[in-house]
């Protein structure tokens, strides 16, 4: 008989408001829809990120567990002892975070010019780096979160765990809980963690410890699930196709709750949807303001950049003063998941814009968002991409290059002569709904417990 109970193990959780919360929120949530019993665990304060309440609602029935967590750090340990709420949250409602009415230099809250640091600083950057996000700032987690579970599994009867990974702490928990307990555990990797360098320690010593907590995933889990097919290539290059069997690609799918009705009139707008990258640069802002000359200024199709706008100012805005674009871009910060549906339908194109060399090997959440609503995206991708691939076989990709200029000639005429709607495969961009997602994850539950 199958066990339908579930341990659902991630640091990323609502209220927070952010893509790495967004697939198991959907998981959970559609697997108590489809008759399974969802128990989350998780963290029991958010330092980093956005809140919507409104996801909590969503989940009113299914039982949450917060441990306690102290993020390694000053304001960590301030805030554990009783000192101000500095959470990103609380600052942002103070108006800290206000980029448009502070000169941009004196906002970087985030990351600053290291050569201006003071050496106390440096030191205290030095400690972080090499000895308290070891391997990640979850690590304070990992003993209660542990605990918890063992106590979960037992009195609950739970008989499978699902983690998420990034971060790697995730991953431990799910070892030492596969190691003593009599359970089923599927690992889910919303990045390749060990291959793209932004993703893992620079320090050897740290990486050494993530690269073997990663090989310590592949031989206890039970089942390896990630978010892009490639993944499964990147894995067997790592492993030489030792755990090929393992591996399941499942796309993460926009909640069917919140799609849009179908817009016929829509929007003078091109819309970007997540957070603007400093591997993006300014080619897309260069290749548009060519495209855009001698098109009157009332018929140019403006640019939405919704995402966290203090990081998507902080990158994206100065390319675009340089550029003197400041008319046409627009910063729109988090919006409700159900609001920014109707803005991706209601746009004229949505963008990729990671140019012919970055994340071949990744499916954005924007993508997500843009496969499930069957959107016709302007893509500046590799031309050997997830990405690519996915918008192929979809057939709502229009694929331009940054670096010939038949594509700006193929950009401006799209942006006065929309194409026609083509024939999308609506069956493949099913997919990319919540409920397929995780119709496709309860078949490996099952599998693993038959």
């Amino acid at each position: 008989m199958i066990n339908k109970k579930i341990l659902i193990i991630t640091p990323f959780f609502a209220p927070e408001a952010h893509a790495a919360v967004f697939r198991v929120h959907k998981l959970a949530k559609y697997l108590k829809r489809l008759g399974w019993e969802p128990h989350i665990l998780t963290v029991d304060t958010n330092y980093n990120y956005n809140e919507d309440f409104n996801l909590l609602d969503e989940l009113k029935e299914i039982p949450i567990y917060r441990t306690k967590y102290i993020e390694p750090s000053i304001r960590g340990l301030k805030m554990a002892l009783g000192g101000k709420d500095r959470s990103y949250k609380t600052l942002k409602k103070q108006g800290v975070f206000d980029i448009e009415n502070k000169p941009l230099e004196k906002n970087k809250n985030i990351e600053d010019n290291t050569s201006k640091k003071s050496l106390s600083t440096k030191l205290y950057h030095h400690l972080l780096n090499n000895y308290l996000k070891n391997p990640d700032r979850f690590w304070t987690w990992k003993r209660g979160a542990i605990k918890q579970a063992k106590k979960l599994i037992k009195e609950k009867n739970i008989g499978v765990i699902y983690t998420t990974c990034l971060p790697f702490t995730s991953n431990q928990i799910g070892i030492e809980l596969k190691k003593t307990m009599n359970i089923k555990w599927v690992a889910d990797f919303r990045d390749p963690i060990t291959y793209g360098k932004r993703f893992h320690s620079s320090i050897t010593k740290i990486y050494n410890i993530q690269k073997s907590i990663q090989d310590d995933t592949f031989k206890y889990a039970d089942k390896i699930v990630g978010l892009s097919s490639s993944y499964g290539l990147i894995f067997h290059d790592q492993y030489a196709g030792e755990y090929d069997d393992k591996f399941e690609f499942i796309p993460t799918g926009v909640d069917d709750d919140y799609l849009p009705e179908k817009q016929v009139e829509k929007d003078n707008t091109l819309l970007f949807v997540g957070e603007y990258l400093k591997e993006y640069d300014d080619y897309f802002f260069r290749f548009y303001k060519e495209a855009i000359k001698g098109i009157p200024e009332n018929k140019v199709p403006k640019i939405n950049i919704i995402g966290n706008k203090e990081i998507n100012e902080s990158i994206a805005l100065s390319h675009v003063k340089n550029l003197e674009l400041t008319n046409n871009v627009t910063f729109i910060d988090h919006i409700p998941q159900s609001e920014l549906y109707e803005r991706i339908e209601k746009s004229k194109y949505v963008l990729l814009i990671n140019g012919d060399k970055a994340y071949w090997w990744c499916i954005f959440a924007k993508l997500t968002d843009y496969m499930a609503l069957k959107k016709e995206v302007l893509a500046f991708v590799p031309e050997i991409s997830e990405a690519k691939k996915e918008l192929t076989k979809a057939n709502t990709g229009i694929f331009l290059k940054f670096n010939e200029k038949d594509s700006i000639k193929k950009l401006r005429n799209l942006l006065i002569n929309p194409l026609i709607t083509r024939e999308i495969n609506k069956e493949y961009c099913k997919n990319y709904l919540a409920s397929s997602q995780v119709k496709s994850f309860i078949k490996i539950f099952e599998e693993l417990q038959s």
